[in-house]
């Protein structure tokens, strides 16, 4: 099997898709899917996976959020792996592979609870930067786009506090972000809290 030339139909698909979208999706885009494929090959050449099981984890992590473009977060991930499955038996991509893709789509629903080393990787690439100084970024598009969707503004405090409830439950799956991730991702909570406690203070 070509993994190769597999993964570059499958990121014409995917990049086609998520262009269509246009500036609606203000965090899961096509820049999002960029960085979680561009995290899963890191930790994947870490772990020297295998031709095939490299394979199953880009392909997840392309296709683990494209759920959203025909609907609404709840359930994205589901919808995401039948597109999957359709775009890949047009490739006849073997069903032991389909499968494995799928289980790591899957896993990504949160709370995550991968049930192998692909499956972690691709819920770490996924959450890479709960890790990094990208993280209040990263956190204000996902406020800005969940605005949009609900047609609502959400009140800082509000999220902040839920973005900091999020970061307190999450827990990286490999060793590899664990080692490596781990004093950021606190620095970060540390960060939202005295958020938190300034939005309260502001609000008095």
């Amino acid at each position: 099997m070509k993994t190769d030339s597999l993964l570059d139909q499958i990121k014409a698909f995917v990049s086609a898709q998520l262009s269509a979208c246009g500036n609606e999706l203000a965090y899961h885009n096509l820049n999002h899917t960029l960085s979680v494929v561009k995290n899963a090959s890191r930790i994947a050449e870490y772990y020297q996976l295998a031709d095939s099981e490299r394979f199953v984890v880009i392909a997840a992590s392309w296709f683990h959020d494209l759920g959203y473009v025909n609907g609404d977060p709840q359930g994205h991930e589901q919808r995401g792996t039948s597109i999957f499955r359709e775009f890949a038996n047009s490739l006849f991509i073997e069903d032991n592979l389909i499968e494995l893709v799928i289980g790591c789509i899957l896993a990504t629903t949160l709370p995550q609870k991968p049930n192998n080393l692909l499956e972690s990787i691709v819920c770490d690439a996924d959450l890479y930067h709960f890790g990094t100084t990208e993280f209040a970024g990263k956190d204000a598009l996902m406020r800005e786009e969940t605005r949009r969707r609900l047609k609502t503004d959400i009140p800082a405090a509000s999220w902040l506090a839920g973005s900091a409830k999020l970061l307190r439950s999450h827990q990286f799956c490999t060793a590899y972000c664990q080692d490596r991730l781990a004093a950021q991702k606190q620095e970060n909570f540390r960060q939202l809290e005295a958020r938190i406690q300034a939005s309260s203070k502001a609000d008095q």
